[in-house]
């Protein structure tokens, strides 16, 4: 009955400019018109007693006597809502006793200036919120996105738009390598109220590593999950962890190959002594023999260069002088597999580097070795040269190969580890090692079907500096630097 009243006059009510709420004699509120529900946050059932403080609470009791033996009154009181304390308010209130009801009306358009809203503090939240220089995510008690600022859709590399209302394992979904990780996430979610998982998030520059933190809020019935970037501090990590890897495994070369290299002397020497007096058949057997024995010689080799220190000569050098001498050390091999070596370079620029020419040839047979292995039907291997920056020399070696997993390509610079049955693990490993020791740096990218491509960045050797270093040498009266001339391979 109390519903299809209030049915019946609320239009008038909605129609009125300033709010109107109806209260049963209990105080508890029955009806809020519509300027009452948005300007002061009135929900149903809720005791209006609850708004004022001691002295106004006094106000509006003797107002309510007055108005049921005077049915109409007006008094001046404090109302502090959810959001809103208004002092001084003129609230205005007629009493039913058909229904024993209270209408209030309360002049929101006379309350004095001296208004203090509590929604600025909620507007200030908000901002922060928005602006945070971490990403945030509001999700309910069931797990529904309530709310997702900008620097979480930034770092997660999505969009809130078609994610607000949806569940969170919606995430499970958008990052589906992480799948177990976010449901070992989500378990303790449940089980504990906090839960912490770092996933990859694929971005065009590479993969981000990102952690989301997450903490159930018992008060506001809310779980806050924190989000950020740790790609940073992750690559720190891993590149102390490849360092110390590196150090290890140096370490354990030169112990094993001593150990190694001892017996293998004494092989080599008794099977040489064995060919002088072998027949036919038993050379066969012999050649085998020693077949191996240079093939683990070379083994030996490749652990002996991990283990050394980077100390050797260093000259300045053309370094595109020297990747044509690689490419027609290694041009034979690559025709034999119906692969072609495209060689483009900038003839106009300097590109030369301070480095050790010996050591840096053999990077580039490893890589060009590699490029040729992933193309057993042959292909193209496309070699980039070009300066950037004034200070610097990149080379780009391109195969057309049969590309790599991303788990694969975080682990290629790892020592031992390899995709070839009877590779060693070691040749990128050398490769990194040299690199590095010679300031530059080397990247790959790589995609199953496609082939790889590692990007190497050398820091260049200025021509000034090249013709300061000869006027100290001269002045010093001992011998130059030795430069070399450059030339363009024919490809």
């Amino acid at each position: 009955m109390a519903k299809e009243i209030f049915q019946a006059f609320d239009f008038s009510f909605q129609e009125c400019e300033e709010p109107i709420v109806i209260v049963d004699h209990r105080y508890h509120i029955l009806y809020a018109n519509e300027l009452a529900q948005n300007l002061l946050q009135i929900e149903e059932d809720v005791n209006i007693c609850s708004w004022f403080n001691k002295e106004s609470l006094k106000t509006w009791n003797r107002m309510v006597e007055n108005t049921k033996s005077h049915s109409y009154i007006a008094e001046k009181m404090t109302i502090d809502t959810l959001y809103y304390k208004i002092e001084d308010m003129k609230v205005s209130s007629y009493y039913s006793d058909v229904y024993d009801w209270i209408l209030l009306c309360f002049h929101y358009s006379e309350a004095p200036s001296k208004i203090e809203k509590h929604y600025d503090i909620e507007a200030k939240y908000q901002r922060v919120f928005d602006q945070s220089g971490n990403g945030l995510l509001l999700t309910d008690a069931e797990g529904k996105i309530l709310e997702i600022n900008e620097m979480a859709e930034k770092l997660l590399n999505i969009s809130s738009k078609g994610l607000i209302g949806q569940y969170s394992t919606i995430l499970l979904t958008l990052f589906p390598k992480d799948r177990s990780k976010i449901q070992r996430f989500y378990k303790r979610l449940i089980e504990i109220g906090s839960g912490e998982v770092t996933i990859q998030v694929p971005t065009i520059d590479g993969i981000r590593y990102v952690q989301l933190k997450s903490n159930y809020d018992r008060f506001a019935d809310i779980h806050l999950t924190a989000i950020s970037d740790e790609t940073e501090k992750i690559m720190l990590i891993k590149q102390i962890e490849h360092q110390q890897t590196l150090q290890m495994i140096g370490e354990m070369a030169a112990s094993i190959a001593h150990e190694i290299k001892n017996p293998m002397t004494s092989l080599k020497g008794f099977t040489d002594l064995m060919k002088l007096n072998a027949t036919d058949e038993n050379k066969r057997y012999l050649s085998v023999i020693d077949s191996e024995i240079q093939r683990i010689e070379s083994i030996v080799n490749e652990f002996l260069s991990l283990s050394k220190p980077g100390e050797y000569e260093m000259n300045v050098f053309p370094i595109g002088e020297l990747v044509e001498q690689t490419i027609e050390l290694m041009q034979p091999k690559a025709l034999i597999q119906n692969i072609q070596i495209v060689y483009e370079k900038n003839i106009y620029q300097d590109d030369f580097i301070l480095g050790n020419k010996n050591k840096m040839k053999q990077v580039f047979i490893n890589l060009f070795k590699n490029a040729i292995e992933v193309m057993p039907t042959g292909g193209n291997i496309t070699i980039q040269q070009y300066v950037d920056y004034y200070d610097r020399v990149t080379l780009t070696i391109k195969d057309d190969g049969t590309g790599m997993s991303e788990q694969q390509l975080q682990n290629i610079f790892l020592p031992f580890y390899t995709t070839k049955p009877e590779g060693t693990g070691l040749g990128l490993s050398f490769v990194i090692k040299t690199i590095e020791e010679h300031g530059g740096e080397i990247f790959a990218t790589s995609k199953e079907g496609e082939g790889t491509t590692f990007e190497i960045v050398f820091p260049l050797v200025m021509k000034s500096q090249i013709d300061r270093v000869a006027e100290v040498d001269q002045a010093i009266n001992i011998p130059n630097i030795q430069m070399e001339r450059n030339f363009i391979y024919p490809v």
